[in-house]
């Protein structure tokens, strides 16, 4: 699994790629961000084609922004570049599984 972290400038890109992009907005101060951060390292093993783009809303909160984010975790799911489902708070490995595996049969 490719691990990318987002700028204003490169955001568009990075999720544009086709297949699955899991889209990690996080602040560094969040609890629950570091426990999903653990289940995204987790599932590289298992999911080596899922891209997961990283944004720390300190870092760039413009895209904090620009996506409405207000509560951290909060994660975004492209395919094929094309957003298709937003959850807010931690997901777990299996659950976040079953979410990748519906978009991909």
């Amino acid at each position: 699994m490719a691990v990318y972290h987002a700028t204003k400038e490169n955001y568009d890109t990075l999720t544009a790629a086709d297949g699955i992009t899991i889209v990690d907005f996080y602040t560094t101060t969040c609890g629950p961000c570091k426990l999903f951060s653990r289940v995204l390292d987790d599932l590289q093993a298992e999911l080596p084609f899922v891209s997961v783009v990283k944004v720390n809303l300190t870092d760039v909160p413009a895209l904090g922004e620009r996506f409405e984010i207000h509560a951290t975790p909060t994660i975004l799911f492209y395919k094929d570049g094309q957003m298709v489902e937003r959850r807010i708070g931690v997901i777990d490995q299996d659950e976040l599984q079953e979410i990748i595996g519906g978009y991909l049969y």
